[in-house]
């Protein structure tokens, strides 16, 4: 859209320039050249504004180029650490499935160590349960014997060998008594360790398993994430590069527009310097038919009006202006600088839209002043044509007609077909 508009107003402008190519018609050849320069005036400022304008679009334009630069920069840098992220969990999520791995071998094994370790554990129950069967037995054997007294053993022997012998029968079986009993509190306890052993190992194997695995887990979550955030990243660069794109577009465009307004307005000024000079010559002309003698070169008399100078005479925006420009409050009184015949009065160009009203007096055949802007609503101009006048006497007032940003007196003098510096001959 932006580009649209400065294309059409480079075209209206090449427009307005093919058009000022053309010289207004008009029956008086002054009337000609003031409304041939107003419209240059008018044309230039048209033309700088412009240049003016593309210089900003290009600029805000290029503002935006950068702004884009550094976004895609910034998420650039936030894409590659998004990447590196993702790469480095990428890495602990194998090394995570390597546990895995690893204790998924571990449990199988602890879980055959178990197994085993409840099969000898079981091989116990029976050994225990063998023995214990084996040692009531031998309990209730021994019990018999038991209510059998030392004094009834000794009189049931024969003799006194054989009364031995079963005494070391009756020790020999306590002792195995206390063995059994010993052996299968062992048992026992062994039994009962494997278990618990096998249990405790299962237990730690199923922990670690399920450690890693939340580990495993988040660390997948985490990945996820990160490529995520690396590819809005991406979509956002994308977004940024045709924003940048676009921006780079508009502000070539209005840089090529902002070329052809300054080459614009290098014509245009250069027309209108002709204009001015064709304006002074014509002014000059009609100061030539004043029949007044030859101008002396002595100074004007009187400044028009007291102000504030907001435009020299000298080089102004590229151009040169031709007077010098003096503020005044409106109806300000406007006096002649110096004795002379009116030669120029009214509005000359109000035919071709141009209020400006202007008053040229004639101090010789080679020399005259211009008044510009005067006011003609509330005070009209205080002189006619062919009217001699005297300096100090008041011409007309300050106004703001014709193409003016303000109340002011636009001054001009001219010697020998151009203009001169009026401050070489106010006083």
């Amino acid at each position: 859209m932006n580009t649209a508009r400065l294309l059409v107003a480079a075209l209206s402008a090449a427009a307005l320039l093919a058009g000022l190519a053309q010289p207004a018609s008009a029956d008086d050849p002054v009337s000609e050249a003031l409304k041939r320069k107003q419209e240059l005036e008018r044309a230039v400022q048209v033309a700088r504004a412009n240049t003016e304008r593309y210089r900003n679009a290009a600029s805000q334009f290029q503002a935006v180029v950068n702004q884009t630069n550094v976004q895609i920069s910034n998420l650039a840098a936030k894409q590659a650490d998004a990447d590196s992220e993702a790469e480095a969990l990428g890495y602990e999520i194998e090394i995570a499935e390597d546990q895995l791995a690893v204790v998924s071998f571990q449990l199988e094994e602890t879980r055959a160590l178990a197994d085993a370790l409840r099969a000898q554990a079981d091989e116990g129950d029976k050994q225990l349960e063998r023995r214990e069967s084996l040692y009531g037995r031998h309990l209730r054997v021994t019990y018999r014997q038991a209510l059998i007294s030392p004094l009834e053993m000794l009189l049931a022997s024969s003799s006194l060998s054989e009364f031995a012998n079963r005494l070391g029968v009756m020790i020999r079986i306590n002792r195995q008594d206390v063995q059994f009993a010993n052996e299968i509190r062992a048992l026992r306890a062994d039994t009962a360790s494997k278990r618990e052993e096998a249990g405790l190992k299962e237990k730690e194997i199923l922990g670690l398993q399920d450690q890693i695995g939340q580990t495993r887990q988040r660390l997948e979550f985490e990945k996820a994430r990160y490529e995520k955030l690396s590819t809005d990243t991406q979509l956002a660069i994308g977004q940024q590069a045709q924003r940048r794109t676009s921006a780079a577009a508009d502000r070539n465009s209005a840089q090529r527009a902002a070329q052809q307004a300054t080459r614009d307005t290098a014509e245009l000024q250069r027309q209108l310097e002709q204009a001015e000079q064709r304006y002074i010559l014509l002014a000059s002309q009609a100061a030539g038919n004043s029949k007044l003698p030859s101008f002396n070169g002595a100074k004007l008399s009187t400044w028009p009006v007291t102000g504030r100078i907001t435009s020299p005479f000298g080089p102004r925006w590229g151009g040169f202006h031709n007077g010098t420009d003096i503020a005044a409050p409106m109806y300000t009184p406007i006096r002649a600088a110096a004795a002379g015949v009116v030669v120029t009065v009214g509005q000359p160009y109000l035919a071709f839209g141009d209020t400006a009203v202007v008053v040229i007096i004639a101090h010789g055949f080679n020399f005259s002043t211009l008044y510009g802007h005067l006011d003609n609503r509330v005070r009209l101009p205080a002189v006619s044509i062919g009217q001699p006048v005297e300096a100090g006497q008041i011409i007309g007032y300050v106004g703001m007609t014709g193409f003016t940003t303000g109340p002011h007196l636009h001054f001009m003098t001219i010697l020998d077909g151009r203009a001169v510096n009026p401050a070489s001959y106010l006083p």
